[in-house]
């Protein structure tokens, strides 16, 4: 089954929600869902050659543990389906641009730096996880306290390397998106690390300016 031709909008939510179920039961076999509930359209996208989607809800028991919920989404884009994490429909859209991106750009995921690594040395590439934190934590909340500090995962991004770190920060468990990451901030700390880290780049990715916005 073909994509329908025009875009995922309003006057035409039937034909893609057919087409989002067409691909799932291709994906899925006999788990696939029969129905889809809760659309959410998204008219732009921030990757190049992509554009609008749509996202929608769905149950289904993919792992013998009975339903749980999932997200799909199509459109001008490569379709694709995730476990729900608890995510409003905003922050699936997110996850989704992060992973498209990390799939573009062949974002790959890196041995873990060994602690001794982390913390310095002799070697030019030594990465010191304890001051980076600082230096993140004390922009939004000069001297708190961090402690319980690992690295969660780091990934190669084009030959630069974003490091996600978990610690406690005034005794709030987080993640931290470091060294040539983008910084920022996760308090999912109930999710795995390389999906935070996609759901930061998508979040990165939508507040980009647009090009006639730079011009203001």
């Amino acid at each position: 089954m073909e994509p329908p031709t025009l875009p995922p909008e309003d006057q035409n939510l039937d034909e893609w929600r057919n087409y989002a179920l067409f691909y799932l039961a291709d994906q899925l076999g006999s788990a696939a869902p029969k129905t889809l509930v809760n659309p959410a359209l998204f008219p732009r996208s921030p990757l190049e050659g992509e554009g609008p989607t749509v996202l929608f809800e769905f149950t289904a028991d993919l792992s013998g543990r009975g339903e749980e919920p999932y997200h799909v989404i199509v459109g001008k884009t490569q379709p694709n389906y995730y476990p729900a994490y608890g995510l409003s429909a905003e922050e699936a859209f997110d996850l989704h641009l992060g992973t498209r991106f990390m799939l573009v750009m062949g974002v790959a995921l890196m041995k873990e730096i060994s602690s001794e690594h982390s913390a310095g040395g002799s070697s030019e590439t030594a990465y010191d996880a304890a001051v980076d934190a600082r230096g993140i934590v004390d922009r939004v909340a000069p001297g708190a306290t961090i402690d319980d500090l690992k690295i969660a995962a780091s990934f190669d991004v084009d030959g630069r390397i974003h490091t996600v770190l978990r610690c406690r920060v005034a005794g709030e468990p987080v993640y931290v998106m470091g060294r040539d990451a983008p910084p920022g901030f996760s308090r999912r700390v109930d999710l795995p690390a390389q999906v935070v880290f996609r759901l930061h780049l998508g979040q990165v990715l939508r507040h980009e300016p647009e090009p006639a916005d730079e011009d203001q």
